[in-house]
């Protein structure tokens, strides 16, 4: 089909040159006492006509049978045909030629526009190779089960989430995550679907199957990007839906009515007319407005994707454009996620408060219970010992320790439960151990603000991101300790997960009427929050399936900077967007104005051309560069 387009185009060319040149040369020549355009220019430009358009009147077959009588194909070939029946062949022909060369533009401009999707949708495996008893197995991505075993290569891409279980290796992130340097990984570590193992051979044990990959969510949320429309987009589409007929019945005035009361009976006035009504249909023609539009978005999205941010749908860019007002989980969204044990403080000798600590945390992988699982080294339990595990929501851990009750957890698990320990001052997550009725002692752990939080924060305060609210379920001591450090200004602690959603709605309630609110998290209990918002950010690459699968828009390097190019990315964009909508309906106009009026005289069919492809063709170079966005960042 390219190749026939292409070659559709070349011919319609040479054959408008060669008959454009006969007609101002020889306009005056008879051949058998006919005129040279009726003998020679209209059998020539009818049959290179035919060959270029016949796709066209397929299309709008097609399209009529359907009920959608009112489309831009439609309305082309209605216009040429007007045109060659009064005689305009070169016209007629010049609109089909220039209909076909403005596709051709368009088409470019989606492959262009595409790129960066692609370079995304590239990620996707084609096979997986399993592992089992030293024998390799080349299997589709879909038939790997949870738990089984596969080998990755140097310079493969991991296909599936998994643990390593064989081999040392350094992984590039980059497609992923968007960081530079490489990740040293080793037997037990966790890694996502997506990186490339660089160095060396590793064995994996999935813990997903394809479906549920964090690949696969990546690739399907690419997919589904553009599903959603902006208003702008829908404005477009009821425009077009109502606009086309309007102006087919204008046209059809235009081209009756006139000659009834200038001259019924002469045929140079109906000529003069019709051609004005076609004239006037092929600049009306909505293209440039229902191509460019629609493409500034989809451009947009591409870019983003660019920059490790996935936006959902292109409604969201409206909603990032507006954003004022964000509200931040703290754990993995402003610090690392990445605790650490800072200090222990053991109050009864008489027990091993790490293995009473590790059994607390024996069935968890939150970040904390991770820290307490690195710091307490090669102590190891029986699975036998621990009994009746109950996790407490947003308080801790309660079971039975060799046959004894144990809680590990905050000051609220040992007040629930009216248990003794004696609390204390330091700034930190504070984990309380009771065992067998008494306090065996504290553990403070600490969690690392992320290099790039300060200045993300400052710049959305540049970014006209105003009021900045953090949201954490730590105490009040740790939270201000962090917001201190980043700069934010208003911060709720010790909320529970449902208390999260509820504080959230509250600011919700007292936004202003054109206000924007975005909630940004990465954990399961930040899903109900991602939803509630106006605009749901996950980070993506730490975060939890359901916070991703909850959000809007999702930041593969989770890095809160991110939200500041993406939102001046979203500005951009709209503002492309407009910029198409005006230039479009101004030239349109213009051109409609000057048409019926008669000021362009036998030219008016090439300045219709002008007003429809020309347009449609500077709208999409005007779309296309959005590709060449580059943020610029304030420095502190």
């Amino acid at each position: 089909m390219k190749k026939y387009n292409i070659t559709s185009i070349i011919i319609g060319i040479i054959t408008l040159i060669i008959t454009l040149t006969l007609h101002l040369v020889c306009h005056d020549v008879t051949i058998l006492n006919h005129p040279i355009d009726l003998v020679i220019i209209l059998p020539i430009t009818l049959a290179v006509y035919l060959f270029v358009s016949f796709p066209y009147f397929i299309k709008a077959y097609k399209r009529i049978i359907n009920g959608d009588i009112f489309n831009e194909v439609t309305l082309t070939l209605i216009a040429t045909i007007a045109a060659f029946a009064i005689g305009e062949y070169i016209e007629g022909l010049a609109v089909i030629v220039f209909f076909r060369i403005g596709e051709f533009i368009e088409d470019i401009g989606y492959d262009k526009s595409k790129d960066s999707v692609k370079s995304v949708l590239s990620m996707r495996p084609d096979s997986v190779t399993i592992y089992k008893d030293g024998v390799e197995t080349i299997v589709d991505p879909y038939d790997v089960n949870v738990g089984d075993l596969f080998i990755v290569k140097p310079g493969e891409r991991i296909p599936l989430d998994g643990v390593i279980v064989e081999g040392n290796s350094n992984l590039d992130t980059s497609s992923m995550t968007g960081e530079s340097l490489p990740k040293k990984v080793a037997p037990g570590d966790k890694i996502i679907s997506g990186v490339i193992n660089s160095s060396s051979p590793i064995i994996i044990k999935s813990t997903t199957t394809f479906y549920n990959s964090t690949l696969f969510k990546v690739l399907e949320m690419v997919e589904n990007a553009t599903n959603t429309k902006t208003k702008e987009e829908k404005f477009i589409s009821k425009f077009a839906h109502f606009y086309t007929p309007i102006v087919v019945a204008l046209a059809f005035l235009i081209a009756i009515i006139p000659p009834i009361f200038l001259g019924i009976s002469n045929g140079s006035v109906w000529s003069t007319w019709i051609y004005r009504g076609a004239t006037f249909l092929v600049v009306s023609c909505p293209c440039s407005l229902i191509i460019s539009v629609p493409m500034a978005f989809f451009v947009g999205i591409g870019q983003a994707s660019k920059f490790k941010a996935l936006i959902k749908g292109s409604v969201y860019i409206e909603k990032l454009n507006k954003l004022d007002t964000l509200v931040l989980d703290k754990t993995g969204t402003v610090t690392m996620g990445n605790f650490e044990v800072y200090k222990t403080i053991q109050n009864n000798k008489d027990y091993n408060m790490l293995e009473l600590a590790l059994a607390g945390e024996y069935y968890s992988n939150h970040p904390i219970a991770l820290a307490i699982k690195r710091k307490v080294g090669n102590i190891s339990l029986s699975a036998s010992s621990i009994k009746d595990y109950t996790q407490v929501d947003g308080m801790g851990i309660k079971l039975n320790y060799n046959n004894l009750p144990l809680y590990v957890g905050n000051d609220k698990l040992m007040n629930k439960f009216n248990l003794d320990y004696v609390k204390t001052d330091e700034i930190g997550t504070i984990i309380y151990i009771n065992y067998d009725n008494k306090f065996i002692g504290s553990i403070i752990i600490k969690d690392l603000i992320k290099p790039s939080s300060k200045l993300a924060i400052s710049e959305f305060y540049n970014n006209k991101i105003n009021n900045v609210y953090m949201l954490t379920g730590d105490n009040i001591s740790i939270a201000n300790d962090v917001a201190k450090e980043v700069n934010i200004k208003h911060v709720y602690a010790d909320l529970l997960p449902n208390e999260k959603g509820e504080k959230l709605e509250d600011i919700l309630k007292n936004k202003s009427k054109n206000s924007v609110v975005g909630f940004v998290g990465d954990g399961v209990n930040d899903a109900l929050s991602l939803k509630l918002a106006d605009l749901g950010i996950s980070m993506g690459a730490l975060g939890s399936d359901a916070a991703i699968e909850a959000s809007d828009v999702v930041l593969l390097n989770d890095d809160l900077n991110t939200i500041n190019i993406i939102k001046k990315l979203a500005n951009r964009t709209l503002f492309v967007a407009y910029e198409n909508i005006i230039f479009s309906i101004l030239v349109k106009v213009l051109v409609m104005v000057l048409s019926v009026s008669g000021i362009l005289g036998s030219f008016g069919m090439w300045f219709a051309i002008f007003g429809d492809v020309g347009v449609t063709f500077l709208c999409v170079i005007n779309s296309l560069r959005l590709m060449l966005f580059k943020p610029k960042q304030n420095k502190k």
